[in-house]
């Protein structure tokens, strides 16, 4: 499967960011590894077939769009929720406080878009929106912001381009920490893994140059701001 090659490529190429399998057949194949980091997991269905495998709450991400909101209340404990949207937000701050079970605040990425890379078509918070947000999170007695899915228009990147991107989403969970605030136990660069992968497989007299900047990140990252290196 190429999802499979694609992890092993990251694996092996960078190292210093874990690779999320995404889907069920991901799920399935991740388990066969005792380093599995996590799973993207799309819909509740996929939440439960991971918990059933015994993954634990915090390696599961349930960042599928329009999570409606008995499958939101099936999901809590289980996994971390990755938020779209303000609405989604309030969605999930309701089904918290309707959870008898639940006796701490809920974990709740975001997934925000990067002001550069935006095509809109994808779902996501754009970067401008997040001081408004600031405010309304501040409603939400259930929930807590902590840590971040980067997801922008990056089909066309390799080498440099793909790299300085990698260091974008990083200065944005940065900036995201100081803007609402919140705490970053998490960065996931969505579709970093494939854009590396493609770099690697069109354009490999590119590929050292998008190599450099990734592990720049991470170097970064492990002086200053400790948090998972995540991608799919």
């Amino acid at each position: 499967m190429k999802s499979n090659t694609v992890s092993l490529w990251a694996q092996e190429q960078i190292p210093e960011y874990q690779y999320l399998s995404s889907g069920l057949s991901g799920i399935l194949a991740g388990q066969n590894s005792p380093v599995c980091p996590g799973v993207n997991a799309d819909s509740y269905g996929q939440v439960e077939a991971a918990a059933a495998l015994g993954l634990q709450a915090e390696r599961i991400y349930f960042s599928g769009p329009k999570k409606q909101a008995e499958d939101i209340l099936r999901a809590i404990g289980k996994c971390r929720f990755v938020a779209d949207s303000w609405d989604e937000l309030q969605r999930i701050d309701q089904m918290a406080r309707l959870d008898a079970q639940e006796r701490t605040l809920v974990p709740v990425g975001l997934r925000v878009i990067p002001e550069h890379y935006d095509d809109g078509n994808q779902p996501g918070l754009l970067e401008k929106e997040l001081p408004d947000l600031a405010q309304k999170i501040k409603t939400l007695p259930a929930i807590s912001v902590r840590g971040c899915f980067v997801q922008g228009r990056i089909g066309t990147l390799h080498g440099d381009a793909l790299g300085r991107y990698f260091r974008e989403c990083y200065e944005l969970a940065k900036r995201i920490t100081v803007i609402l605030p919140c705490a970053m136990p998490y960065l996931c660069i969505v579709g970093g893994a494939e854009a590396a992968y493609k770099n690697a497989e069109d354009y490999p007299e590119t590929l050292e140059a998008f190599l450099r900047q990734a592990k720049i990140v991470a170097a970064q990252n492990e002086t200053a701001f400790y948090a998972k290196l995540l991608i799919t």
